[in-house]
C-alpha cells in the first residue's frame, strides 16, 4: 500500500481510498510491475519487454508513454504532480516506495 493506492495481485485488483480502479490488461500489467519494483527505476525498454508478451508486434516506447498517461488519469494524477508513478527522464519510470513519503 502507497498512500490510498492499494493493489491486490492475487486478485490482479487496483483500489485508491477504497474504490476500485478500473484498469486494462495492459495497465494493470504495468502497475504491476511498478509496485512490485517500486523505489527501483524500470526503463521504457524493460516495461515494453514485461507488459506487451502477448502483442510484442504491438509495442512502441509511445505506448508506454500512453499507458502512464492513462493509469495517472485514472489515479487522479499528472506527470507535474505525480504522487504514484514518477518520471526518471528520458530512462522511464518508478512507482514511489513506502519509505519516500
Amino acid at each position: 500500500m502507497l498512500g490510498d493506492l492499494a493493489i491486490d495481485y492475487e486478485r490482479r485488483q487496483v483500489t485508491l481510498a477504497g474504490r476500485p480502479v478500473e484498469l486494462t490488461a495492459t495497465e494493470y500489467e504495468v502497475m504491476r510491475l511498478l509496485s512490485a519494483n517500486a523505489g527501483r527505476v524500470l526503463t521504457y525498454r524493460s516495461l515494453l519487454r514485461q507488459a506487451w508478451v502477448r502483442y510484442p508486434d504491438r509495442a512502441r516506447p509511445k505506448l508506454v508513454h500512453a499507458v502512464v498517461k492513462r493509469l495517472r488519469r485514472k489515479l487522479g494524477e499528472d506527470a507535474a504532480s505525480a504522487a504514484y508513478i514518477l518520471n526518471e527522464r528520458q530512462v522511464g519510470y518508478r512507482m514511489a516506495a513506502p519509505s519516500d513519503g
